[in-house]
């Protein structure tokens, strides 16, 4: 599941937040055994428990829809395949820390997970309304149009 958020400092400075939130599983042995025999192995039964992960990325450019697919195509590697050599937190660092942000107007930055071409661009710094990557779809389709406008 994605969520997309905005944080507003005091100065009206924004950070763009992308959160994947997913549920991983794991199990644990149920120790409680009705009949007080501690020594009976067979009484033990394994629960299965589902943990919550979620990976962020926040970014003081509005690039919503280029670190939802990011995040959703790199989770696809990491359980999917098995051809990461580091944790999956390293893979959203190196995003934050090694891929620059093109300067605003003519250039992007693309790079590519499981064939799916990721971009990262700018809009000129004159547009008179701000960009923010948004998928609008859900909007239009919870609202009608007098209600979106």
């Amino acid at each position: 599941r994605i969520h997309h958020f905005v944080l507003t400092d005091n100065m009206g400075c924004k950070q763009y937040g992308t959160c994947l939130t997913v549920y991983e599983e794991f199990e644990s042995e149920d120790n409680n055994n009705n009949n007080n025999n501690n020594n009976n192995a067979t009484n033990e039964k394994k629960k299965t428990y589902y943990a919550p992960r979620v990976l962020c990325l926040l970014s003081t450019y509005p690039y919503l829809t280029a670190f939802r697919t990011y995040l959703t195509q790199l989770y696809r590697l990491a359980t999917m395949t098995d051809c990461m050599t580091a944790p999956i937190e390293r893979y959203v660092q190196n995003i934050c820390c090694e891929v620059p942000a093109p300067p605003p107007g003519a250039f992007e930055v693309q790079l590519e997970i499981l064939n799916t071409p990721i971009r990262f661009w700018a809009p000129p710094a004159n547009q008179p309304i701000a960009y923010v990557s948004l998928p609008f779809q859900v909007l239009f389709e919870c609202l009608d149009i007098s209600n979106a406008l």
